[in-house]
């Protein structure tokens, strides 16, 4: 798609590694990015014409990206300044709007993303756990009964529940971040 784009390198060793870098990261975004230009301008064409300019200026500025950091957040925050930028050609598309509240729903968004992308990691965490563990997670997490209830349902002890519960709660912690590192790789 951006092979014949030239390198913000320069040289052509290092275009085919930036260029299929730029496209992993960027086609296991688009559709996101396009949904959450939409978002801001509700109008399938402006939409389109701040995704196709948007695209342009993630390859062009992608040697400011730094390796190891998140792709998802360096490209949140271009595409927020390009509609923030159409927005102001666009008087007619600003209904009132102003850049603040642009910027508090953007805030927003990102948390709604980063909250959708950590639920998903905990499900996928969830479906990993032994069949005890995940009666357990269920039990507790899910029907909202107590550890006494708990221990009463499965002849367990109070204290043995407790401590189960706690080192679920712990493997499930360290499980999510695992995934957030292996994500943000």
């Amino acid at each position: 798609m951006y092979q014949n784009v030239p390198s913000p390198q320069g040289n052509r060793g290092s275009l085919d590694t930036t260029s299929d870098m730029f496209s992993a990261m960027f086609e296991s975004e688009k559709q996101r990015l396009y949904a959450y230009i939409y978002a801001f301008v509700l109008d399938k064409a402006a939409a389109d014409d701040i995704f196709q300019e948007t695209s342009v200026i993630l390859w062009k500025e992608f040697e400011t990206f730094e390796q190891g950091t998140s792709f998802r957040k360096w490209s949140n925050t271009i595409v927020f300044n390009c509609v923030r930028t159409y927005r102001r050609q666009q008087t007619k598309l600003v209904s009132g709007l102003s850049d603040e509240l642009l910027e508090q729903l953007s805030a927003v968004a990102s948390h709604q993303d980063n909250t959708d992308q950590k639920w998903g990691m905990l499900q996928h965490c969830v479906s990993h756990l032994s069949a005890s563990a995940h009666q357990l997670y269920y039990g507790f997490f899910i029907e909202n009964l107590s550890a006494q209830a708990l221990a009463d349902k499965t002849g367990r002890s109070i204290f043995g529940i407790r401590k189960s519960i706690h080192l679920l709660r712990r493997k499930l912690f360290d499980c999510v971040d695992k995934q957030k590192v292996e994500h943000d790789t």
